[in-house]
């Protein structure tokens, strides 16, 4: 079930990449053609950037693809395996304590954003309401710490279950 909704988010999220870049040249068509730009295209791709990020975060933590320094990692997996697994399950811990304070604190954000109609861009010319991209800010870091949660587990009591992955993908 973890893979399954790590890879429906990470599907989100490229799907927002695809309709990102359809935005962006449909915008310098416009331009180009019309000598008439799309209003909001940049308040739009700041927040899909913002979804995207946080939508894909879940599925790079599972599949080891989250980025990291790993060289100093690498070389103790190879000399001192008990050393690096140590490492690895602080790093989890640590993540766990940090997507789950920044879903958090980003809550209350995402609350007063949808009683109180937030937006970005300008009255008259265009406007976007800003609660779908904190709720994937909540969404995605607090799945992230599920991630996180589920490999620091895997590491303190051996192998995952069927569905959630190999825990040394990516080391």
């Amino acid at each position: 079930m973890l893979t399954l909704i790590n890879q429906v988010m990470a599907s989100v999220g490229t799907l927002l990449i695809f309709l990102q870049m359809l935005l962006i040249c449909s915008d310098i068509a416009a331009r180009f053609l019309f000598d008439r730009p799309i209003s909001g295209v940049l308040e739009i791709v700041e927040l899909t950037i913002v979804a995207i990020v946080f939508l894909m975060l879940p599925n790079s933590i599972a599949t080891g693809a989250l980025v990291r320094s790993d060289a100093l990692f690498s070389a103790l997996q190879r000399s001192r395996p008990a050393i690096a697994r140590m490492m690895d399950l602080f790093f989890s811990l640590i993540g766990v304590l940090v997507l789950a304070a920044i879903a958090y604190g980003v809550w209350g954000k995402l609350t007063l954003a949808i009683l109180r109609g937030h937006f970005t861009g300008n009255p008259g010319i265009f406007t976007a309401p800003i609660w779908p991209a904190l709720l994937c800010i909540v969404i995605g870091s607090a799945w992230g710490a599920v991630n996180f949660g589920d490999k620091a587990v895997t590491l303190l009591f051996g192998q995952r279950g069927p569905n959630t992955g190999d825990p040394n993908v990516g080391h």
